[in-house]
């Protein structure tokens, strides 16, 4: 079994280059039980893909391409219970990993009480994280100002997911998801309202009903910095257990040119919100994305992120993923985003900031960052 700096690097490098995925093998996994479909097709926030397991248990999401120049990295056949990664640089196996099946309730035949896909309401994320955007409109796509990697409206075309999730709906599939044991927490996020609340309504109305059903769930929100704070104090009391203030990039001419629309929001503004729901939510319960890939140079994005983090809030940090046919990102060298990420979790470590101790959402899931691993080096060295 690799050790867990390997395992850590490696994650790395398979979140920045995906894995290849052969159309002529595609009979060979459906004959083997194994669901495996190409490219990201939409999604509210910059990854997508599918998640799949190392062996000592590391979560990572990987983009599964059908263009072999996208990447060294081949999905292979099975070995056991893990299919084997090439190299096609070395001719070797890179890694096993286990793939994570899907959840019983995609099938179609699973449907709410008034009839809708239970597949379209919320999908599992990683082993256990039961995930919903609940409103799969955003402001600034109607505005023609959105964020160059996102997704959320694409998902919403093709059919993949409704315009508005309610509350009935949601603890149907929660009920689903418990029975399968693939719903120990919860994200729930959304695009942007127009509203002065920025969504936060919608959120509070499905929160109550979710912890007056399920009251032990931990449930993560994801929301805009807010000109009216006492937002995230109601957030709080109908039920939410960690929050998401995301950034997205933290170079500011950057931020400009990838979020056109949310570049708006000016960064003290950040600042006030990450530091009231620190109050709020608690010490670690905080976290905002951060994105790579955009040609930001080191020492303004760790500037940046020293900021974020003496402020007590945890960076997510990602590399972006392209849409195919869509909308193509650039690409995060792994070497780089490597280094980048120890160092983060050195400041991290600094200033008592720990990953490991978020109670629900992307931060605790972790497959599509390789944050926590690298803060696990650290704290091991």
């Amino acid at each position: 079994m690799e050790d867990f700096l390997e395992v850590f690097k490696k994650k790395t490098e398979l979140l920045c280059k995906g894995l290849y995925l052969d159309k002529n093998s595609m009979e060979y996994y459906k004959r083997q039980g194994i669901d495996v479909y190409p490219g990201r097709k939409g999604g509210a926030g910059p990854l997508g893909g599918r998640y799949f397991l190392f062996e000592d248990g590391t979560l990572v999401n990987i983009a599964l391409w059908e263009d072999h120049a996208r990447t060294n990295l081949t999905l292979g056949e099975k070995d056991g219970d893990y299919l084997k990664i090439l190299d096609s640089k070395t001719n070797k196996v890179f890694s096993k990993l286990k793939l994570v099946q899907n959840p019983k309730y995609y099938d179609p035949s699973f449907k709410t009480s008034d009839g809708i896909p239970m597949k379209k309401i919320a999908l599992v994320h990683g082993v256990d994280c039961l995930a919903s955007t609940i409103y799969q409109k955003c402001v600034y796509w109607s505005c023609g100002l959105p964020c160059k990697f996102c997704g959320i409206e694409l998902s919403l075309y093709s059919g993949d997911t409704i315009l508005e999730k309610n509350a009935r709906q949601m603890c149907e599939v929660i009920t689903v998801a418990k029975k399968e044991g693939r719903c120990s927490h919860m994200t729930l996020t959304s695009g942007t309202d127009e509203s002065i609340d920025k969504g936060a309504e919608r959120y509070i109305e499905i929160l109550k009903s979710i912890k007056k059903n399920f009251p032990d769930l931990p449930i993560h929100v994801q929301i805009e910095p807010l000109q009216e704070i006492d937002y995230l104090y109601r957030l709080k009391k109908a039920g939410a257990d960690t929050i998401g203030i995301h950034l997205e990039v933290v170079n500011e001419d950057l931020r400009k040119k990838i979020t056109p629309g949310k570049a708006k929001i000016p960064f003290n503004l950040f600042e006030e919100n990450w530091s009231i729901a620190i109050d709020i939510f608690g010490k670690n319960q905080v976290d905002t994305y951060i994105l790579t890939g955009f040609g930001e140079s080191k020492k303004s994005f760790i500037n940046g992120i020293r900021k974020i983090v003496s402020i007590g809030v945890i960076p997510f940090i990602t590399p972006v993923r392209s849409i195919p046919g869509k909308k193509t990102m650039p690409f995060t060298p792994p070497d780089y985003l490597i280094n980048l990420e120890l160092d983060v979790a050195k400041i991290m470590k600094e200033n008592d900031v720990n990953p490991l101790k978020n109670k629900a959402g992307c931060v605790r899931c972790g497959g599509c960052s390789s944050i926590k691993e690298a803060y696990k080096v650290i704290m091991q060295n």
